[in-house]
């Protein structure tokens, strides 16, 4: 994952728009504080707060669709890690907030989810 653009909503207070990218998935996330500058890799999982509507997709495609709101989305993607509430979407590596992940759906399912806002910190 890398930082594709910073747009500074207040460079005092570390505030920032921040667009990640795999190469092929471009998401906009909320961070503060934000250190990193353009360009340079990011390691860290990106948060989804205020999760909703998981459940589980028998198609195996990622998604990404942008919803009304600054950070919030749609989004399908194959969860990797069920106890660490991890999913990857391409090679964006998000990480789900609230264990909303029913009982049914198990490590390697692809599942759809609704998202308020996706953090890095």
């Amino acid at each position: 994952m890398k930082v594709k653009r910073v747009n500074w909503i207040s460079q005092e207070a570390l505030e920032a728009e921040v667009v990640v990218s795999d190469g092929e998935f471009d998401i906009i996330c909320f961070a503060q504080p934000f250190h990193q500058l353009e360009e340079s890799e990011l390691i860290q999982t990106i948060y989804c707060l205020n999760v909703s509507n998981v459940v589980k997709v028998e198609k195996r495609d990622y998604h990404i669709e942008k919803s009304v709101g600054d950070f919030s989305y749609s989004l399908i993607g194959k969860l990797i890690d069920k106890h660490g509430e991890k999913v990857k979407i391409g090679k964006l590596l998000l990480e789900l907030d609230n264990n909303l992940i029913p009982e049914d759906i198990k490590e390697g399912d692809f599942i759809s989810f609704c998202c308020g806002r996706l953090d890095i910190y």
